[in-house]
């Protein structure tokens, strides 16, 4: 397969993808939260900010270190 044909067919996925859910067809579990148009492009989007928001809060406490930590009670000043 070349690279243009890879292309094509994830188009035509796309495209049928697209289709199917204008039309109102879901390939997944019946209940009521997946109905709405774009629900799954909605969720993924919200969760991913999610987990930059999170990871740069919680980790940022976790992982960096002051400024001046390795400065901070050195007596071996080579200034």
């Amino acid at each position: 397969m070349t690279k243009k044909n890879v292309y094509l067919l994830v188009a035509a996925v796309l495209v049928l993808s697209a289709v199917a859910e204008i039309s109102g067809i879901h390939l997944h579990a019946p209940a009521w939260w997946p109905l709405p148009f774009g629900y799954d492009i909605f969720f993924g989007f919200v969760g991913c900010w999610i987990l930059i928001f999170v990871s740069k809060i919680v980790m940022a406490s976790l992982l960096q270190r002051d400024p001046n930590y390795y400065h901070e009670g050195s007596e071996d000043d080579y200034e």
